[in-house]
């Protein structure tokens, strides 16, 4: 482990790492792992690199969505079609400990680049592949995007009104999560080559990685042998309350009161005499009894000129309950704030960018966003002269016959001065 200009050391550092991912998925994966000290090379399919730099987009040719999930990343980018370009990229396989792909099954074995083929030129090397559905089974050839894994591991199942349509979740949510799985796979293989010396291959499916996630619904239809249905319940929890989205003064609270937690609750709105009434001294019996519950808790809300009010007197109560927050607000949440979640991340072009980085507080390790994420093919000369040897002219060559690419923006960012 090398050590930061903070002193403390990072878990990963010395860890070599290539990235074939694109989007989200992989990107997920290769990100942590970057955070965590890893050395990674982001190796792009020419022309364009990864699709995800052409998605939600903060100015007509930035990615925002690129610079988060690709922060911390190195770029190579170097055309697969071309017998030189699989050389170069077999050379690099040579000297990493792991290697991410997010492709369908059988792209990178189009290419020789499948573990079967790179395992031969290091025995050693740890590769984990991201996908929809995995590497097999019937649907493992089926394309998958988030939406695609949310609408068939049941999580759109259950979201939305009861009567409402099936509702997807506000933000990619079943990509990063195979991303997270992808890169503690990995971290568990590391640790398992640092024992026996064994390199490993990983299969990690989106769709999967979603399904395990559920630790309610699942659990209560199987084993229930189907006499519990799990059903989408909107802004009110089907088996606890109170425990869902509650209209304040100004905007929504959310409550999440156990059952131990309820006298505490009707003690602070003023109202004792709740604790024992028999319609909802129980847990099953306020369930029984949602509406009622829901307008004790929101016509005592509504006798407050703000939220911050009723906020601060549940929370000396120690109840469970919290303002919910637009996008804007949460960077600006004082816990959010104080464990410094957002690296400003230096950018020629756009200044100060904001990263969140990975949510990891370590006693003596370091978390941080090395670098901002790359322009395309930004390292093209530090990846194949500093690291394989080649040479001015050989570059050039490769240059003209089309086997790397490099955005014009690197040329002119190194000439002012800014790369």
């Amino acid at each position: 482990m090398t050590a930061t200009s903070n002193g403390k050391k990072q878990l990963l550092a010395g860890v070599k790492v290539l990235d074939f991912t694109q989007y989200l998925a992989g990107p997920a994966a290769t990100r942590l792992l970057a955070d965590l000290g890893a050395d990674v090379v982001k190796i792009e399919r020419t022309p364009a690199g990864d699709l995800g730099r052409k998605i939600h987009l903060v100015t007509p040719d930035i990615s925002g969505f690129f610079l988060a999930a690709s922060a911390g990343k190195k770029s190579l980018a170097i055309e697969f079609r071309n017998p030189t370009g699989i050389e170069i990229i077999k050379d690099l396989v040579r000297q990493v400990d792991v290697a991410v792909e997010n492709y369908s099954p059988g792209i990178m074995a189009k290419y020789g680049l499948d573990y079967e083929s790179l395992k031969q030129i290091n025995p050693k090397l740890i590769m984990c592949s991201i996908s929809g559905y995995g590497q097999d089974g019937p649907y493992a050839h089926h394309t998958s995007f988030d939406i695609i894994a949310q609408a068939q591991s049941g999580v759109m199942a259950m979201t939305g009104e009861p009567e409402g349509p099936p509702t997807y979740v506000g933000n990619y949510f079943g990509d990063p999560n195979a991303g997270i799985h992808g890169a503690l796979a990995i971290c568990a293989a590391l640790f398992h080559r640092a024992l026996h010396g064994e390199g490993q291959y990983i299969d990690v499916s989106q769709l999967e990685s979603l399904v395990y996630l559920d630790y309610i619904n699942f659990p209560l239809s199987m084993m229930s042998n189907g006499a519990i249905q799990p059903k989408r319940f909107g802004g009110d929890f089907f088996n606890i309350c109170p425990y869902g989205v509650y209209k304040a003064k100004q905007g929504y609270i959310v409550f999440a009161v156990a059952e131990h937690q309820w006298g505490p609750l009707v003690h602070a709105m003023g109202k004792p005499e709740l604790q024992a009434d028999p319609r909802y001294a129980t847990q099953i019996a306020r369930c029984q009894r949602r509406p009622e519950v829901r307008q004790h808790i929101e016509a005592w809300l509504q006798t407050f000129a703000d939220d911050e009010t009723p906020l601060r007197i549940l929370a000396e109560a120690r109840v469970p309950s919290a303002p919910i927050l637009d996008i804007p607000q949460v960077p600006e949440h004082r816990q959010i704030k104080a464990r410094q979640l957002f690296q400003d991340v230096p950018h020629p072009v756009l200044g100060s960018t904001p990263v969140a980085k990975s949510p990891f507080h370590f006693s003596t390790a370091s978390v941080t966003i090395p670098f901002r994420a790359p322009f395309l093919g930004e390292h093209n000369e530090e990846i194949l002269q500093g690291r394989l040897g080649y040479s001015n002219e050989q570059m050039q060559r490769f240059y003209a016959d089309g086997v790397i690419v490099q955005d014009g923006k690197v040329r002119e960012l190194r000439e002012v001065g800014k790369l």
